[in-house]
């Protein structure tokens, strides 16, 4: 990964760190959130016009990344 992609994603580690916790301080349910960032990604994919497979392809990996972190609390994304 290139520097300055690595970089902007700790940019965006950053912004969901802080959007999660706002989420959680307002009681935002996990599952209503947790949808709506998901539909907020899957949107910004489709707007790239990344292939319908390869957004699939990463959404799977995303879960079982995911399925990780079931036995510990799951990491707010820059604690990663």
């Amino acid at each position: 990964m290139s520097d300055e992609l690595e970089q902007e994603f700790q940019k965006a580690d950053v912004v969901l760190s802080d959007a999660l916790v706002q989420f959680q301080d307002e009681g935002v349910s996990q599952y209503v959130y947790g949808m709506a960032l998901l539909e907020i990604g899957i949107a910004a994919l489709v707007k790239l016009e990344e292939p319908d497979e390869q957004i699939i392809d990463v959404a799977r990996a995303f879960i079982e990344k995911a399925r990780g972190f079931q036995d510990t609390a799951f990491p707010i994304p820059r604690e990663q």
